[in-house]
């Protein structure tokens, strides 16, 4: 079975929000589809959501209307349309961050989540990223020079500082951040 396809979030299974579990039944549809969703789930009522449903139940939004769940903290989408908060909120797999995640926007649309990266990505497959992350921790931190680039060489997608990479579905700018000092 192909994997639905997320506007907001092309490879879930590349970024580990979706993950392979071939035996585990999916909470929403009661299938065994081959992959669940273990990024972040808020609901009200059910607190165990993350690794029960599928991926499809989360692409189309079934999940969402049963469980009264979404999917990622839209607190920085404000700005833009309901309908392009109600997609990443209710129809994109979220991702975890070590403090809360942080949805990026670009061209009055939320942009594509690519990923995590530390140094290593940010000199390899995100390289385009890194000015655009550069300039993130020179304003929101005040780091330049030498600090900042200490900074971006500790960084580690699996552990400690993390860089999140998004790149804009209209422009094609990277835009990233990084978790709180």
């Amino acid at each position: 079975m192909e994997l639905p396809v997320t506007r907001y979030h092309p490879d879930p299974v590349g970024t580990g929000s979706v993950e392979e579990k071939p035996d585990q039944p999916c909470l929403c549809c009661n299938r065994i589809c081959g992959y669940v969703y273990t990024g972040p789930a808020y609901s009200e009522k059910f607190h165990y959501l993350s690794g029960c449903i599928c991926i499809w139940c989360v692409a189309d939004g079934s999940a969402a209307k049963q469980f009264g769940a979404e999917f990622t903290d839209t607190d920085a989408l404000a700005e833009l349309s309901e309908a392009i908060v109600s997609e990443v909120a209710t129809r994109t797999p979220g991702f975890v961050a070590w403090q809360q995640e942080r949805w990026l926007t670009c061209c009055k649309d939320a942009a594509a989540y690519l990923g995590r990266a530390g140094a290593a990505e940010l000199k390899g497959k995100f390289a385009g990223a890194l000015p655009a992350l550069k300039a993130w921790i020179e304003e929101e931190y005040g780091l330049k020079g030498r600090d900042l680039d200490a900074f971006v060489a500790e960084l580690d997608k699996d552990a400690g500082a993390i860089a999140y990479v998004f790149r804009c579905l209209h422009c094609a700018k990277y835009l990233a951040y990084t978790d709180e000092l």
